[in-house]
């Protein structure tokens, strides 16, 4: 009897094994990961870690589940004491393996030698936010929207369930992972193309405070860079643009309305990570890039349980000075040459060696173009119906209790500008601002919306009409600037 239930164990045993293999080695590598498929497996995983609870966080927009795996030793959140980190992939469905390196990590995680992470750490894990676009391998999700340009307006399903995951746990950190196609036409002319198995890209808007942009690029990146290379694997901070000293180079965008720097202008360590995709752009070289993936995922975990105290204390500081930091923000910007040159590795496509290009065209450094000072709050009227759904897509604070002693500023547009910045041509109105006392108005037609809030650089950003990340550049906003029309939206300024 004892020999056939020790063989019943082995049974089971080698039964559970198989059945936690990636849906990737099931499928023999041949085709990515279905929704059923992960959907499975992280119930799977669920059921075999006692670190790790898996819960639905909302659905898309053809209802399928958006998972997070919620790694901790204890409640998750409970501990006020540790670093909250979320990280979340496949914004794009035709970028498949930061869904597959996920999974890998996730594997990975529950593993009894990684388990001293989440004494220091609560891990969040979205190993897949637009299942609809994976299942068509097709980059916009149901609704044909590029998620990764909805963070703004935060009007699809699964932009708005990833930002009530951040606002419900107030993580410190944050990373996006996409995958980057270098085999385009103008590269293959050039005859060369981007190598690294990773990027890492870093915040770039100047609102972001710079103690967290310094310490990302000083301490995060190569770290980062480091870890990856003694895993044999390339990487390079995050570069867009090219080819070479044909097309300038940068540092990627500004704008709030994608993963990255939509968390990040709230004063969190954030970053967006960019594996090589398959010169399919689908299923080539799969295994290698969603390891390469989990790997780069690892380095930052391991960077955060090294540093967990002083990134906790620094985004705790720099929050709380949001709060309160009335300087003017930056609406216009852009990349500039500081005089520096890049080191670009890439691989020649006539003989695929590496080398090096000096890159002359290379701007790394962002400049404030046109700054604006803060007023106290902005008073929306009730009545516009998409500046109220703005602020309810982001939960951000507002009323409608007025002071009476207050004066307001309004914009009177005389004419629409436009203006060239990164390469593309903004709205730039011609703008007037006339002062009025807040009993010129009437008030019960407005709400209130304070800034002393966490989306404070959000707010102004969004609402101010020269603000080249406004609202206003949204085709549906359009009507919020008309020549010979005041601005809907004021300005108010405590007396």
């Amino acid at each position: 009897m004892k020999k056939i239930l020790i063989f019943c164990w082995i049974i089971l045993s080698a039964s559970s094994l198989i059945s936690q293999r990636l849906p990737l080695e099931q499928n023999n590598f041949q085709s990515p990961t279905s929704h059923k498929q992960l959907s499975e497996f992280v119930k799977e995983l669920d059921n075999s870690s006692d670190l790790l609870k898996v819960e639905e966080i909302g659905k898309s927009v053809k209802g399928r589940e958006l998972f997070s795996l919620f790694f901790s030793n204890d409640e998750f959140g409970n501990d006020k004491n540790k670093l909250r980190v979320m990280f979340f992939a496949q914004q794009h469905g035709n970028e498949q393996s930061g869904k597959e390196g996920a999974l890998v990590l996730a594997k990975e995680l529950i593993k009894e030698n990684n388990k001293y992470l989440f004494e220091k750490i609560d891990f969040a894990l979205i190993p897949q936010v637009n299942p609809d676009g994976s299942e068509e391998n097709r980059r916009r999700n149901g609704n044909n929207i590029d998620l990764n340009r909805n963070h703004l307006l935060l009007e699809e399903p699964e932009t708005q369930a990833l930002h009530n995951l951040f606002n419900k746990f107030n993580f410190e950190v944050t990373l996006d992972v996409h995958e980057y196609y270098p085999y385009s036409q103008e590269w293959k002319e050039f005859g060369y193309y981007k190598q690294a198995d990773e990027q890492l890209g870093l915040l770039t808007n100047p609102n972001v405070s710079k103690e967290i942009i310094q310490y990302s690029k000083e301490r995060v990146l190569p770290f980062v860079s480091q870890w990856l290379q003694s895993k044999n694997y390339s990487f390079n901070e995050y570069v867009v643009g090219g080819p070479p000293n044909i097309e300038r180079l940068r540092h990627s965008t500004v704008d709030i309305n994608d993963g990255r720097q939509s968390f990040g202008i709230m004063n969190t360590l954030s970053f967006i990570l960019e594996g090589k995709n398959g010169k399919d752009n689908f299923i080539e070289n799969i295994k290698y890039r969603a390891e390469a993936q989990a790997e780069a995922m690892m380095a930052l975990l391991k960077f955060c349980y090294d540093n967990s105290e002083y990134i906790k204390e620094l985004i705790s500081k720099e929050r709380k000075n949001l709060l309160y930091d009335n300087s003017p923000v930056a609406v216009q910007f852009d990349h500039f040459n500081d005089g520096s040159k890049l080191e670009l590795p890439v691989t020649s496509i006539a003989n695929e060696v590496d080398t090096i290009i000096i890159v002359d065209n290379y701007n790394p450094l962002v400049k404030k173009i046109l700054e604006i000072p803060q007023p106290d709050a902005y008073l929306v009227p009730k009545a516009c119906s998409l500046s109220v759904g703005f602020l309810n897509n982001h939960k951000i604070y507002y009323h409608d209790k007025l002071p009476e002693l207050a004066s307001i500023q309004i914009y009177q547009i005389a004419a629409l500008d436009t203006v060239e910045l990164e390469g593309e041509r903004f709205g730039n109105p011609v703008l007037s601002l006339v002062e009025k006392k807040i009993a010129d108005i009437d008030a019960n037609k407005y709400y209130i919306v304070p800034l002393e809030q966490p989306k404070r650089k959000v707010i102004v950003l969004a609402f101010e009409p020269q603000s080249m990340l406004g609202l206003r550049n949204y085709e549906k906003f359009k009507k919020l600037l008309q020549v010979g029309i005041d601005y809907p939206i004021f300005r108010l300024l405590k007396d």
